[in-house]
């Protein structure tokens, strides 16, 4: 196939795998982040952007200052108008599987072998998160960034390379990624450019320095506030390396909001990890040829993965750290990689037929989980039947619940979240964390009062009190 007729068959699966999802509304975070963003037309003003932090929902604060621009802009061109939102997901995500094509060719793979690994990247169904939800932009313009930048990074155009990276770092800070991929990538080219690599991680400094002056926010110090959770934190990474490598291979219980519960034991993920190492140095002695696909792979799968791998706390509710599957947009590619060279030198004349399955298969899969993104509803129902004790699930599938007219089946879902984040706040040890769910005790019950009135009952009485 000629290069153009696999730019063109890209495409046609990436409009492909997310059609039925462009009728979509505004679900979740695109509501708070364009329809309530009391500046979203303020195209006037944009460097405003650039002064004032997004906080996100928990403990987590975000500076995202492109990410702002951008949403101005598509309110410009589009307006309140969802479906304009969703194509542009849908064309940058395709745009990112071309660049990924372009860039393995460029590395040498076979154009067969860098085809399938871009096609199965983009009608993959864990990327239904970040292209089905319109406000996965971030991720999506991160990965942009990041591939625009390893392409002129390896044509030698140093500083285009640096100019993408920063661009795709104050879009979303996950582009840090970058700067380890690099790394991985040279080494696998038996290259060291060193001096390279040091204006890519000053410029990774310099972005950190800058967002701690801007935000107040340290990151060192958010990492060290509590030693014992980052222990906590360390011990559960190869228990979420292996459900993300689960959701790779079986993509089955895909849901908003995943996380993990860091007091769970790890003990079992350890020696499945120990296995892992086992069975890759045997790989790799039998089968001497496999190790540079193996390094390249593994590689990129960490590295990637690194700025979001438990180290900095991504708190969703106490013990709770979020895990959620559009981490996975970029990383997925290392483990395509190893699959798909894998197939091709175990199965010869077979790895095509069983390509084009997993294609099929993907691409049913991802068309059934695009459909959880037509309402807050449907989104959060399937978020607590994988989260049942996800205090905020509860309460956002209450407030979606009353918004379509059916407070009887708010109720229960009220009373469980307030249960869950009493449980929370008289547990909490420091101040913050307990000031945290208190305010949220205080919003579920003004939602929980205003849910009682339609039912005619009254407001309810606050019968929660942290001493």
């Amino acid at each position: 196939m000629s290069t153009a007729g696999c730019f063109l068959s890209l495409f046609f699966f990436g409009l492909l795998a997310f059609c039925n999802a462009l009728r979509h509304p505004f679900v979740h975070d695109d509501v708070i982040f364009i329809l309530r963003n009391p500046h979203i037309a303020d195209l006037g003003h944009w460097y405003g952007a650039f002064q004032a932090p997004k906080v996100a929902a928990g403990l987590n604060t975000y500076y995202r200052p492109l990410l702002e621009v951008l949403y101005r802009l598509e309110y410009r061109l589009f307006g309140p108008h969802a479906f304009g939102f969703h194509l542009l997901n849908v064309i940058v995500h395709t745009v990112n599987g071309l660049l990924l094509f372009g860039l393995l060719e460029k590395l040498g793979f076979k154009r067969g072998a860098a085809w399938v690994v871009a096609c199965i990247f983009l009608v993959h169904p864990v990327q239904t998160e970040a292209v089905s939800c319109i406000s996965g932009i971030s991720n999506l313009w991160m990965a942009m960034g990041v591939l625009l930048a390893l392409h002129a990074y390896l044509n030698k155009w140093y500083a285009a390379a640096l100019l993408c990276f920063v661009t795709a770092c104050l879009g979303k800070e996950q582009a840090l990624l970058f700067v380890p991929l690099v790394v991985v990538i040279d080494c696998w080219r038996g290259r060291k450019d060193f001096r390279a690599w040091g204006l890519f991680a000053l410029a990774a400094g310099a972005l950190l320095i800058g967002r701690r002056i801007v935000t107040g926010a340290s990151l060192l110090g958010a990492i060290m506030a509590s030693p014992g959770e980052l222990c906590l934190r360390l011990a559960a990474i190869p228990r979420d390396i292996g459900m993300y490598v689960r959701l790779i291979f079986f993509p089955y219980g895909l849901h908003y909001y995943r996380s993990t519960d860091i007091l769970q034991p790890d003990g079992l993920a350890w020696t499945v990890l120990f296995m892992a190492l086992l069975a890759i140095l045997y790989v790799c002695k039998r089968w001497p040829a496999a190790r540079g696909t193996l390094f390249l792979g593994l590689g990129w799968f960490l590295a990637a993965l690194l700025p979001v791998l438990n180290i900095v706390p991504l708190v969703n509710e106490y013990s709770f750290i979020l895990t959620p599957e559009h981490f996975l947009y970029l990383p997925i590619v290392g483990i395509l990689i190893i699959a798909v060279a894998a197939g091709d030198h175990f199965l010869k004349s077979s790895a095509r037929p069983l390509a084009g399955l997993v294609i099929i298969t993907c691409l049913l899969l991802t068309w059934h989980q695009n459909t959880f993104w037509r309402s807050e509803t449907a989104l959060f129902e399937r978020t607590l039947q994988f989260e049942p004790n996800f205090g905020r699930g509860h309460w956002l599938l209450a407030k979606a619940y009353y918004a379509d007219g059916r407070p009887q089946l708010a109720q229960g879902h009220f009373k469980r979240a307030y249960a869950i984040f009493s449980a929370y706040a008289r547990k909490a040890k420091s101040k913050p964390a307990k000031d945290f769910y208190l305010r949220y005790l205080k919003h579920i019950s003004s939602d929980w009062s205003q849910n009682e009135r339609v039912l005619g009952r009254g407001a309810i009485s606050n019968t929660f009190a942290f001493h």
